[in-house]
């Protein structure tokens, strides 16, 4: 960050005269980590952009963080520039190429390798406290190249939910801890004293990214698809993956596919789930309140991921797609980082912005929540005991829209019996070389 002259003199000045870290807007003082002094030292005129994008609820809950965090700090004056997300990365990119960026911005991982050179390394400040974050959370979607350049806003990761009233009326303890060969044997028990009752109930969005490649995950120990545009498994993996979602449908473990396909994205108005015939549905922790309200009297648990006994990895990391960072050629970055700081880790901040832009990804976030009944502890829950299992750091390139399409236009043929597992294994390896060529490329 380029320095005037006589913001350099300024801070000579401070050590000289031995003022207080706080005066010189050094957050590592408690006061300043609770927004108190995250201001400066509250007499130099401030003015910073600030750019996001959002539905109107984002907008309206932010426009009142900007408006209680300049009151707290007069001297701070915040530009408020949002938009929908349609154009904004490309209008980010033509504002960086003329130099005309905003100081802080919205930001998501994906767009790590194109902006990594104008994004200032937030590790360098002293006024980010990231003692509430998961350590994992800021290393596979804060940091690039050993650069932290994004403060993750919200936080998710995938979750098992269950129907209390289901495990009890079928002997299932709720303290189950799930394996996929548990999942099976419980789905087909439950199915044989019940041929109306179906253990999962899943879509083909779930079926791929939260069945199918978790599984194989398991099994490799890495991404879906290497960085190098490569399949991350061989033919042996995948297939034993296809053969565990065949053999789901085939065991009565699944609702059959032409029931739930009806519901995609919108699992919690399956007729069957409201009743009390389906026990487990697998989604983004996010999704625990609707899910909560569907079922008789919110008796909804969450319990960890399936694991494979000898998993190399769980497949499923917290995942922070978005957050904020700070144009590292801003005059005022470190007061944009101040900012963020109060944003992130705040409790009145906490209880402005909400989960508008996710779950808080930072506990203290979460915790105001909490406190404040806006935020389930089963969410929190979720979330501690995806941290709990080993993963690894998620690419870009394993969640490609068209390696996707690709993937589940094969598995209905595998769900509807047209297609062995090894036919399916096969089509999607030599589909996934054609188009991973392509993409490389």
């Amino acid at each position: 960050m380029k320095k005037s002259i006589k913001g350099i003199a300024s801070l000579v000045l401070c050590s000289i005269v031995g003022l207080s870290l706080a005066a010189c807007g050094n957050s590592a003082d408690p006061q300043a980590q609770n927004g108190s002094a995250a201001g400066g030292d509250g007499t130099k005129p401030v003015t910073l952009r600030f750019s996001w994008w959002g539905n109107d609820t984002r907008h309206q809950a932010t426009l009142k963080a900007i408006d209680a965090y300049t009151k707290l700090h007069p001297n701070v004056k915040i530009e408020a520039e949002y938009t929908g997300f349609d154009g904004f990365y490309n209008k980010l990119l033509t504002q960086f190429a003329g130099q005309t960026a905003p100081d802080l911005f919205q930001f998501t991982y994906e767009w790590d390798n194109d902006m990594y050179d104008f994004l200032l390394d937030l590790k360098q400040s002293k006024s980010l406290d990231t003692s509430g974050y998961d350590p994992s959370v800021l290393q596979n979607f804060g940091t690039y190249k050993d650069k932290m350049i994004m403060a993750p806003a919200g936080a998710t990761a995938t979750s098992l939910f269950y129907n209390q009233a289901f495990l009890q009326k079928f002997g299932i303890p709720e303290n189950t801890e799930w394996t996929w060969d548990s999942l099976m044997d419980t789905g087909k028990k439950v199915h044989a004293q019940d041929p109306n009752a179906y253990l999962l109930s899943a879509d083909i969005d779930v079926i791929y990214k939260l069945i199918l490649q978790p599984y194989v995950a398991q099994i490799t120990g890495k991404n879906w698809i290497n960085d190098d545009f490569t399949p991350a498994f061989d033919s042996v993996a995948l297939t034993k993956g296809l053969t565990y979602v065949s053999d789901l449908y085939k065991n009565g473990v699944l609702e059959p596919f032409g029931d739930s396909s009806a519901f995609v994205g919108k699992m919690e108005q399956n007729p069957k789930w409201i009743k009390g015939q389906i026990g487990i549905l697998f989604d983004y922790i996010s999704a625990f309140d609707k899910y909560k309200q569907s079922v008789p009297d919110g008796k909804l648990g969450v319990a960890a991921y399936p694991m494979a006994p000898n998993a190399l990895q769980s497949g499923n990391p917290i995942a922070a797609g978005t957050g904020f960072a700070v144009n590292k050629s801003s005059a005022n970055a470190e007061e944009a980082v101040k900012f963020i700081n109060w944003m992130i880790n705040d409790k009145d901040a906490a209880l402005i912005l909400g989960a508008q832009r996710g779950i808080p990804a930072t506990s203290t976030a979460r915790k105001a929540l909490e406190d404040a009944k806006q935020l389930d502890p089963n969410i929190t829950k979720g979330l501690d005991l995806a941290g709990k299992q080993k993963t690894i750091a998620p690419n870009v390139i394993s969640i490609n829209a068209d390696l996707a399409q690709i993937a589940k236009d094969s598995l209905q043929k595998l769900i509807y019996q047209k297609e062995t597992p090894e036919q399916t294994a096969d089509e999607i390896s030599k589909s996934y070389g054609t188009k991973l060529a392509s993409l490389k490329k």
